[in-house]
């Protein structure tokens, strides 16, 4: 079941509401900067339907890679996180009436995704936040492989612009360090050119990528 963006956070909200009542106590002061490194993983919910083909589809691999963030305490419950990564690599499979074709191409991608956080106050050593803000996912090294490459075949994947929504968790080790973990719902479209020279085949359709991101990281407090 694919969740919509409001969904992903009216269910943050929902589930972390609770621990506002928990305490006052700020885990965060105004002016404070955090840092977290570890790994980041891309799990695709959506696909693309490729034009002029019946019943053929295109559906991108999940992906891991080394992802790092920071976050600004403008207050000391909003922040202001800037995410980023080592590039991810995706393997393209070929579905529906072309899924003899297999994985037919792969490409790399970065995601820097800007978001605006509130921090909730428990008075313990855990720290929730939740955030929403924007995302732009930048392609590159797209290739295509196997016998759609011995067609001649060529893939181009553009740009994209699109909301983001995010869930996290700190927990204090003490000496202002931490582990954390997140978990990210961003709206990725792209459009897709498919070119198969040896085909005579040319056309531009939409693929709705989508995905889930999970991160689990260490951070310090500066």
């Amino acid at each position: 079941m694919k969740l919509s963006l409001g969904k992903v956070l009216g269910l943050a909200v929902l589930a972390s509401s609770s621990l506002l009542m928990l305490s006052t106590a700020s885990a965060y002061e105004a002016g404070d900067w955090i840092v977290r490194a570890g790994a980041a993983g891309v799990y695709p919910t959506g696909d693309g339907n490729v034009k002029g083909i019946d019943g053929a589809k295109v559906e991108a691999d999940s992906a891991w890679s080394f992802g790092i963030n920071g976050t600004y305490m403008a207050t000391s419950n909003i922040g202001i996180e800037l995410l980023g990564a080592w590039p991810f690599k995706h393997d393209i499979d070929c579905k529906g009436s072309i899924s003899a074709l297999g994985t037919c191409a792969d490409t790399k991608h970065l995601p820097p995704t800007l978001t605006v956080q509130y921090h909730f106050d428990t008075g313990s050593k855990f720290h929730p936040y939740i955030g929403a803000g924007v995302n732009y996912t930048y392609f590159f090294d797209t290739n295509t492989k196997g016998d759609l490459k011995d067609l001649g075949g060529k893939l181009d994947l553009d740009n994209s612009w699109g909301l983001a929504g995010e869930i996290g968790l700190d927990y204090d080790l003490g000496n202002d360090w931490m582990i954390g973990g997140q978990i990210y719902y961003m709206d990725i479209d792209t459009d897709a050119t498919l070119k198969v020279s040896d085909l005579g085949y040319k056309e531009t359709f939409n693929v709705s990528i989508d995905p889930w991101v999970y991160m689990i990281s260490v951070g310090k407090k500066f």
